[in-house]
C-alpha cells in the first residue's frame, strides 16, 4: 500500500496545539472525550472507571496545557487525583514521581541554562529538526518547561 502520513503538528506542544486552536468551542466539548493518561485504569482500584490518574506525565502536560489554554474555563478533565495542591504528594510513590521530576529538571534549567541542549531531547527525525533549526527547537522546549513551572508554582 502506497501512501503518506502528514502529521503537521509534530513539532508542536499540547499547550502549543490549545492556544492556537481555530475553535476554542468544540475544543471544550471534546477535551472531556479525549484520553492522555498513561494509565487510566490506575482508579480502578478505587471503584473508579477509565480515567485521567492526573499525575503520570501526559496528565501533568495535559493540566497545564488545558489550564492554560482554556482560561478563563477550567479544564473539565476528571482525574483520579483531582487537586495536586490539596496535600504534599509522596514522591517516592508514583503520585510524586513525575511532579518531582519536573521540578528536578526546571531548577537545573534554572540554574545552568547551558545544559538545555543535553537535558532536552526533541522527538522526530534529526533532519526535522535541522530543517526547524536546533535553536528555534529547542527554545520552545525551554520556554514549554518554563509555562510547566509557572503552572505548577501557581
Amino acid at each position: 500500500m502506497n501512501g503518506r502520513i502528514e502529521n503537521p503538528y509534530w513539532d508542536r506542544t499540547k499547550g502549543e496545539m490549545v492556544a492556537a486552536c481555530a475553535n476554542g468551542a468544540l475544543l471544550r466539548r471534546l477535551v472531556p472525550s479525549s484520553l492522555s493518561c498513561a494509565s487510566p485504569t490506575k482508579g480502578r482500584w478505587q471503584g473508579l472507571g477509565t480515567q485521567h490518574c492526573g499525575y503520570c506525565l501526559p496528565c501533568l502536560i495535559r493540566r497545564a496545557a488545558l489550564v492554560a489554554g482554556l482560561r478563563p474555563d477550567p479544564d473539565p478533565t476528571i482525574y483520579t487525583v483531582d487537586d495536586l495542591t490539596a496535600r504534599a504528594l509522596d514522591t517516592r510513590q508514583s503520585e510524586g514521581v513525575q511532579i518531582r521530576s519536573f521540578q528536578l529538571a526546571i531548577e537545573r534549567l534554572r540554574a545552568r541554562p547551558t545544559l538545555a541542549p543535553i537535558l532536552i531531547h526533541k522527538p522526530g527525525p534529526s533532519s526535522m529538526n535541522r530543517q526547524l533549526g536546533e535553536r528555534r527547537s529547542l527554545a520552545s522546549t525551554v520556554a514549554a518547561l518554563k509555562r510547566l513551572a509557572r503552572y505548577w508554582q501557581a
